[in-house]
């Protein structure tokens, strides 16, 4: 478990995930932008690499790099390659909408080992007005199955929404088999009512099914305890973020978003922990990791009071 510590609610603080911008070429319908609130201020590479550094001897071990969208950050493979070379850094993962020209070769050379990319329909004309307003699915497409040459493990994110996409999971099935990809089916965070109450649609029901006909089931330990599914050939998953206790039972995960704060839940922004600040008025190593420490005591389980 390396050194990894515990927080209030017995649950293990192992991985590191970085919104290191807020800015996004896309506006997608549902997207939560990781509780970001269109702060403009953004933490320079070596700023992230110094707490990772500082956060990793209290057993930090992965990290994923989020944005917004990570890849409009020029400094992205120097992001990488600084983060991937920290001592008892294990892995460094990466969430993209993959539409612009990426040398997927060059970000592994600099330490990144997986990639998940979002992709919520094959519809090309849906993709466009309804999913990503505008943007052209075939870029995205073709970068899919570049990444997937250089990369043993890609995965797609497809967010299930009502009366959008719910009817395409069985082809985005067959797509993952066929491309060699994870699919990880997501439910819809409650970000905003209005929209949450119009399109959630729960997973539970093909969860049910998955239960019953696929061919091999895998427990996944160290994410939230989830499960991924061998169905007709291809490697499902099913996210529930909402709704299910278990998910947050089984979170290992400490957010930093792109202003540089420690966010200790996703769901939650009354909790935030400025590093930032205090970093660039000459703050020392101890002081920033008691940051780090005091953000983990503030961890808590979204649904409690």
């Amino acid at each position: 478990m390396n050194n990894a510590i515990k927080d209030n609610f017995g649950r293990y603080v192992k991985n590191l995930r970085i919104s290191i911008t807020s800015r996004c070429n896309l506006n997608c319908v549902y997207c939560h932008r990781e509780g970001n609130t269109g702060a403009r201020k953004e933490m320079t590479a070596d700023e992230m690499a110094k707490i990772t550094r500082i956060c990793a001897p209290l057993g930090i071990n992965k990290v994923k790099i989020t944005g917004g969208e990570p890849t409009i950050r020029q400094d992205l493979t120097e992001i990488i390659e600084k983060i991937s070379g920290i001592p008892g850094i294990e892995e460094v993962s990466m969430t993209t909408n993959a539409t612009f020209d990426t040398d997927w070769s060059m970000l592994r050379e600099a330490g990144l080992r997986r990639v998940n990319i979002s992709l919520d329909t094959l519809d090309k004309n849906k993709y466009s007005t309804l999913i990503c307003s505008g943007f052209p699915i075939e870029k995205v497409m073709s970068n899919i199955k570049s990444a997937r040459r250089v990369f043993e493990v890609v995965k797609l994110n497809m967010v299930v929404m009502k009366g959008v996409n719910e009817n395409e999971i069985d082809g985005m099935i067959e797509f993952s088999k066929n491309n060699g990809i994870v699919l990880q089916l997501i439910e819809l965070i409650d970000s905003d009512k209005e929209f949450f109450n119009k399109y959630f649609y729960g997973l539970s029901g093909i969860e049910k099914e998955f239960d019953e006909k696929a061919t091999q089931i895998i427990q996944r330990k160290f994410m939230q305890n989830r499960k991924k599914y061998v169905i007709r050939g291809a490697e499902v998953e099913i996210v529930h973020p909402m709704h299910n206790t278990g998910f947050c039972k089984n979170c290992t995960r400490m957010r930093i978003t792109s202003d540089g704060k420690f966010k200790p839940c996703l769901m939650r922004n009354n909790n935030l922990i400025d590093f930032l600040t205090p970093m660039r008025a000459g703050a020392g190593d101890d002081e920033l990791k008691k940051l780090f420490l005091e953000a983990v005591k503030k961890r808590k389980p979204y649904f409690c009071e």
